[in-house]
């Protein structure tokens, strides 16, 4: 072979090798993203069973599912050194964002307030040779993009709650869709966000939801209060309901 057409072939199978090995390192970084949304999902299915075991359980259960969760982070974060945290930035995201609702929902559950884009890379951090290292990095779509998925899981949560007559729980759901919505709105007020902005119809809407349900178990306590067992009578009841007695 002439050495101009050698030298063509060495460099088309130079690009060859880089491109497979970009693809195939994009592929490992979807596979991970993937793993990882599936398990995050199931970080929200058990935290969502608080209303019906005890938190103690729950929070046990969470904890298992989420030191698995960080295994797949360490697996996915050799594969986004340097300028890789980038460029592949968009295949990870949406496990990142994933992970961070369910640890969002988990700091609500506990703590009652919302968690910060701090206390997200906090949860991801490990000790490596004596330093705090984040396994992946968020950007700050990641975090908002990430939190504003929480009313959806806030609203099932309350709906839980409304079944147990928690109403309690149903005040703090509703504080915190209002701060959280008051929070989106200051955010979108400096900066514009095409995909916050898609969700904020879903965040109303929730809120909208958890307002309802407040007022009217406010309303009903309020009827019940104002009843007086001693005043019921079998004919009474069956008056109001058009039954006969008889």
């Amino acid at each position: 072979m002439e050495p101009r057409k050698q030298q063509v072939m060495t460099t088309f199978l130079a690009y060859r090798n880089t491109l497979d090995a970009h693809y195939d390192q994009r592929e490992r970084v979807i596979k991970c993203s993937r793993d990882i949304t599936a398990l995050s999902k199931k970080m929200v299915f058990s935290l969502l069973r608080i209303t019906q075991d005890s938190p103690e359980k729950v929070f046990k259960d969470v904890e298992f599912k989420h030191n698995q969760v960080l295994e797949l982070f360490a697996k996915m974060s050799k594969e986004m050194q340097g300028s890789n945290a980038m460029k592949y930035n968009r295949q990870a995201t949406p496990g990142i964002q994933e992970y961070i609702e369910a640890v969002g929902l988990w700091r609500f559950l506990q703590h009652n307030e919302l968690i910060t884009k701090k206390q997200v890379l906090e949860s991801l951090t490990i000790e490596s040779d004596g330093n705090a290292t984040p396994l992946v990095s968020v950007t700050d779509e990641d975090y908002l993009l990430g939190i504003s998925d929480l009313p959806g899981e806030v609203n099932r949560y309350c709906i839980n709650s409304i079944g147990k007559g928690d109403r309690e729980a149903v005040s703090k759901c509703l504080a915190f869709l209002r701060m959280l919505k008051e929070g989106v709105s200051l955010v979108l007020s400096v900066r514009k966000y095409n995909n916050l902005e898609k969700k904020v119809p879903v965040l109303n809407s929730s809120l909208e939801k958890i307002e309802k349900a407040f007022y009217s178990m406010t309303i009903r306590e309020c009827e019940m209060e104002n009843i007086n067992p001693a005043t019921i009578s079998a004919s009474g009841i069956a008056a109001e309901c058009n039954m006969d007695t008889s």
